[in-house]
């Protein structure tokens, strides 16, 4: 587990701050907002192939060395990033078959508990899945939490009109989101080794929407950099290609500008939707 990003005053009181903790397979990371403000920042990053039970265990001790996660919030937001995720229409849910339909699309991926996101501004439920031995944990630690998917927050990020592809870059691992005219069309988790994969995702995405490549802004957030051959190979088929930045409605510790924006953008952009 690699921890390359840590800012954490000392002391912090947290009575009166909210804590947003996202999970998925690359990493775990959390930011805390008190009026505002970001007062703390984290993110962890497991290594490829890590087993959901190995992931259990370096929670544990993330929390453990971590004595600020054990102090009572104001709230607690916890945001799930797991891949099965489904979006199904308001008037189709139904809560009894939302297994079959994530065992259906996804297969049999061990023991896991099943939740879902009502998405009132589209009227659909994103009705997603969580390892077991994950949601053991983060009960345990966060009893009076409340949920999301990503997904579920991903879904308002983009707010200006026309076509966007807003992706969310971790180590070997895009989620990205698309949206045409200002519609949501389609999100989802890509795995990829090389560069090639990425564009061919991006590209066949907007192939199956019809979206014009060359109308479509791309926007980058996270683990991605600028002089890197995965950007430069993006920006030969993408003609607008932006790096995303810090929403204007927190403020930020001044170590945070240390590092490029679009690295944390995705957290507190997600943390505003909530």
């Amino acid at each position: 587990m690699n921890l390359p990003f840590y800012i954490q005053p000392s002391n912090l009181n947290t009575s009166n701050a909210e804590l947003y903790l996202t999970i998925d397979a690359p990493g775990l990371s959390y930011i805390i907002l008190e009026g505002g403000t970001c007062k703390a920042l984290a993110i962890y990053l497991f290594k490829p192939g890590t087993s959901n039970e190995l992931v259990a265990g370096l929670m544990h001790r993330v929390i453990a060395e971590q004595p600020v996660l054990k102090q009572k919030f104001k709230k607690v937001n916890i945001i799930y990033g797991y891949a099965p995720s489904i979006l199904i229409p308001q008037q189709f849910m139904h809560e009894k078959d939302n297994g079959a339909l994530l065992d259906l699309i996804y297969g049999d991926s061990g023991e896991r508990i099943n939740r879902y996101d009502f998405m009132y501004r589209q009227a659909i439920q994103n009705v997603y899945g969580v390892p077991a031995v994950i949601e053991q944990v983060i009960t345990r630690y966060f009893s009076s939490a409340y949920y999301n998917h990503i997904y579920s927050l991903m879904a308002n990020v983009v707010k200006y009109p026309g076509n966007h592809l807003y992706c969310i870059f971790s180590e070997g691992q895009l989620k990205a989101l698309l949206v045409n005219d200002s519609k949501l069309q389609m999100m989802q988790h890509f795995d990829y080794k090389t560069p090639e994969d990425v564009v061919f995702h991006l590209l066949k995405l907007c192939k199956s929407f019809d979206v014009n490549v060359n109308d479509t802004i791309l926007q980058l957030s996270g683990l991605i950099e600028a002089d890197s051959a995965l950007y430069i190979e993006l920006c030969k088929y993408f003609l607008q290609v932006q790096f995303d930045t810090l929403t204007d409605i927190y403020q930020y510790p001044e170590e945070i500008f240390q590092h490029p924006a679009h690295y944390f953008s995705h957290l507190f952009s997600l943390a505003a939707c909530v």
